[in-house]
């Protein structure tokens, strides 16, 4: 028998060819042969597939101008030290603890300021998946919303899969993108924006209240509906159709209640608004919808007062004697034409994806919500009218993304 040994058997040294294999293996297909030209007449080059693949991968994607590159390919070929290219190449050295199968897109201009990298490098997971998820998001936030909201990606755990889609990503992007820019026509429909002060649950909450914001800019779109009744001077009380998106906003911010999320019913046609003030200021809203015993007939739904509580009997009275000084007439649905959602949704997104195509990322994020028509709005609509109840204290989930009202959405 013979006596084992104390020397510990090593594997045989990688040859060459096998090495190189297997750098270029760890980077995806798309970048694979940008990666292999770059590194086939130089070991220097290569060598960084193990020490440094972002910077390899930076150089092999375009990243930089072109002299600063050829700069930095200098340096590494005469062996300077990896920080000393970074500086020259602008790129942050928290880069380098990213490995090569995160790298699934070009980098972005890299901030290079102290807080960022710390940051960076705090948060930057170690699994390979997660950190290019992590870094995928990072990445299109500091693109299209800037550092600030980069940042604040990198610090919220719960901006990554599975607790945020892709879908929801998206969505949180276009939200916060017209937060920061002010001209755009999503920045009107904000509730209150995002900003690198905003905790996750009130952005989340804030996101879903300006989505369905969004969903009456398509159920109000086209021609002004006939409102059923004309406004009048009542008992001291105006009471006013309420008929635009600002209309409703700006309602719902005074009575806060939630008829900015009234979409689906407006969609379909089948209620009318009005706004009860005295002296300009709003008291009570009117919702007017079809009879249960006479479709072709309008009738008083529901009153309420500020906060949706009960409308105090003189308003009621002030609604019916406005009501009874009127001639009644059949009334008919007009469902908001599927032509002039469609313009409208259009029309609304055209800035966003602008700067989508401007940055290079209209293929890679495109529209939120970009396959929905009013369609799902209408067939949800057709149910009866429900009674416009107080949302402030749903628990429903923050995000949605259907155009018209869930069944349980209320007023």
């Amino acid at each position: 028998m013979q006596p084992v040994s104390s020397v510990e058997s090593r594997p045989p040294p990688e040859s060459r060819v096998v090495r190189r294999r297997r750098r270029l293996q760890g980077f995806r297909p798309p970048y694979r042969r940008l990666v292999s030209a770059l590194t086939a007449s130089s070991t220097e080059m290569e060598d960084l597939a193990d020490s440094f693949p972002a910077l390899l991968f930076a150089l092999a994607t375009g990243y930089g101008t072109d002299r600063t590159r050829r700069a930095v390919e200098g340096l590494i070929e005469q062996g300077a030290p990896l920080k000393t290219a970074c500086v020259a190449f602008g790129l942050p050295l928290w880069l380098r603890r990213v490995p090569a199968e995160a790298l699934r897109h070009p980098l972005p201009p890299m901030p290079k300021d102290a807080e960022f990298g710390a940051t960076m490098t705090a948060r930057l997971p170690t699994d390979p998946k997660a950190c290019a998820l992590w870094l995928e998001r990072v990445c299109l936030g500091l693109q299209l919303v800037g550092r600030d909201f980069a940042l604040w990606v990198a610090r919220e755990p719960r901006a990554m899969p599975p607790l945020t889609s892709d879908e929801d990503f998206q969505w949180l992007m276009a939200w916060s993108w017209a937060s920061v820019n002010a001209t755009s026509p999503g920045h009107r429909l904000l509730r209150t924006g995002w900003t690198p002060a905003v905790g996750w649950k009130k952005a989340r909450d804030d996101m879903a209240v300006w989505k369905k914001r969004i969903d009456l800019v398509g159920a109000l779109a086209g021609e002004v509906r006939d409102p059923w009744f004309d406004d009048a001077a009542v008992q001291g009380l105006q009471i006013v159709h309420l008929q635009s998106v600002q209309d409703f906003i700006a309602e719902s911010m005074a009575m806060d209640n939630c008829l900015d999320q009234y979409a689906a019913h407006l969609a379909y046609g089948r209620v009318r608004i009005f706004s009860v003030r005295r002296q300009g200021k709003p008291i009570a809203d009117v919702e007017l919808t079809q009879r249960a015993d006479e479709a072709t007939m309008p009738c008083v739904s529901q009153i309420r007062g500020p906060r949706n509580r009960r409308a105090p009997p003189a308003i009621w009275q002030a609604v019916h004697a406005w009501l009874g000084a009127q001639p009644f007439r059949a009334i008919a649905i007009e469902p908001t034409p599927l032509t002039a959602t469609r313009a409208a949704l259009k029309a609304f997104w055209k800035p966003y994806a602008q700067a989508l195509t401007a940055e290079g990322l209209a293929q890679r994020v495109g529209l939120p919500g970009r396959e929905q028509t009013s369609e799902a709005a209408r067939h949800e609509s057709a149910q009866p009218a429900r009674p416009l109840q107080d949302m402030r204290h749903s628990r429903r989930p923050a995000v949605r993304l259907e155009l018209a009202q869930s069944e349980g959405d209320r007023m």
